[in-house]
């Protein structure tokens, strides 16, 4: 019978991949919902066919993994092989076998994704539309602008008459906070008279970074709502203001997706086969090493941004991660750039073993 523990080690726990890669404050939450797993010998950790829950690491021991095809391979808990989960994949393809007692640690995908979303979209990015004085707008002045962004030119003219009518003014003093970093997302803005700033805090600026100043015109706030993470930064009032919302619904059914174009594996293979598209893996390195799409290449989602001017605006992009999480993010930041890019749904997921190496 499997035995759970109640205490995972912090360190040992940031020292798995990508977990590594996460914040210590993550690093803990993600500990706090984690269980620690002590099987004995003989018993089954998880067996070929069965539905992929979890995330598992081993720890101490020796595990067994058989599949149908090929010799079976031993995982030996504390090895550099076994940084990296068991197995991946959304059904399990091997069968993992205790050789000796073992114990392991079990981790939510969801939560885990989720987290790194988050903190790989940090790099925070506005649109800004146009130089101007910041001050009072006309009333077709904000909206005029707004409309001149790449991002507004897919989406059909009725969802823009839905966006104007549903979105609310809502006004702020200066020095008021309009979010919060580490919060839950739920609107999305558009700054419609004033200014104000983004300010990001981190480890070595806990008091806060200025990242930007935002005048009549620019909208924040799509990201949180995109990847269901956490809003990465604090928006907060340099002067007096009026801001435009839309709420987290009305924002990912009007504006996400329509613009978002999303693929399945087949009629992506299509487009990178016969139209020369390229696949974009936007995962950390120490995950696209791990396992990948065959002539995929790897872009880490908080790079993204800086290799936009290395990218031919010519050729299709399809974007691609674990679950589609990261790269839906991904490919709303192309499509503002005017890039012409597709999600893969259901991301890595979703493909078949034979078109993935690793």
């Amino acid at each position: 019978m499997a035995v759970e523990q109640k205490t995972i080690d912090l360190i040992t726990l940031a020292d798995l991949v990508p977990i590594k890669s996460l914040s210590p404050d993550h690093c803990q939450e993600l500990a706090n919902k984690s269980e620690l797993v002590k099987l004995p010998q003989g018993r089954y950790l998880f067996k070929a066919g069965d539905k992929s829950e979890h995330i598992i690491y081993l720890l101490t021991g020796q595990v067994e993994l058989k599949g149908d095809t090929g010799e079976p391979r031993v995982m030996v808990g504390g090895s550099k092989a076994s940084k990296l989960p068991l197995e991946q994949g959304k059904i399990h393809r091997a069968s993992a076998l205790a050789k000796t007692e073992v114990t392991y640690i079990k981790v939510d995908p969801n939560l885990l994704d989720i987290m790194l979303t988050w903190e790989q979209s940090g790099g925070y990015e506005v649109q800004e539309l146009a130089n101007g004085d910041g001050g009072a707008a006309d009333d077709d002045d904000w909206m005029s602008r707004i409309l001149q962004a790449k991002v507004f030119h897919k989406i059909p003219p009725a969802n823009i008459q839905s966006i104007f009518m549903k979105m609310e003014a809502m006004h702020f003093k200066a020095g008021e906070p309009v979010i919060k970093q580490g919060e839950e997302g739920d609107r999305f803005y558009i700054l419609r008279e004033g200014k104000c700033k983004v300010i990001r805090k981190t480890r070595q600026k806990p008091e806060g970074v200025v990242l930007a100043v935002l005048s009549v015109g620019d909208n924040f706030g799509e990201e949180a709502l995109i990847s269901g993470g956490k809003r990465n930064a604090s928006v907060i009032m340099a002067t007096n203001g009026v801001l435009m919302s839309l709420s987290k619904a009305d924002f990912l059914e009007l504006m996400n997706e329509p613009i978002l174009q999303k693929l399945n594996y087949h009629e992506a293979s299509q487009i990178t086969g016969e139209e020369g598209g390229v696949w974009i893996d936007v995962r950390l390195p120490s995950e696209y090493q791990s396992r990948h799409l065959r002539n995929s290449i790897n872009i880490p989602l908080p790079l993204l941004r800086n290799k936009l001017d290395k990218l031919d605006a010519d050729r299709k992009y399809i974007v691609c991660c674990d679950t589609g999480r990261r790269s839906s993010t991904a490919t709303y930041l192309l499509t503002q750039n005017n890039f012409n890019a597709y999600v893969l749904e259901s991301g890595l997921q979703g493909v078949p073993n034979e078109a993935l190496q690793g």
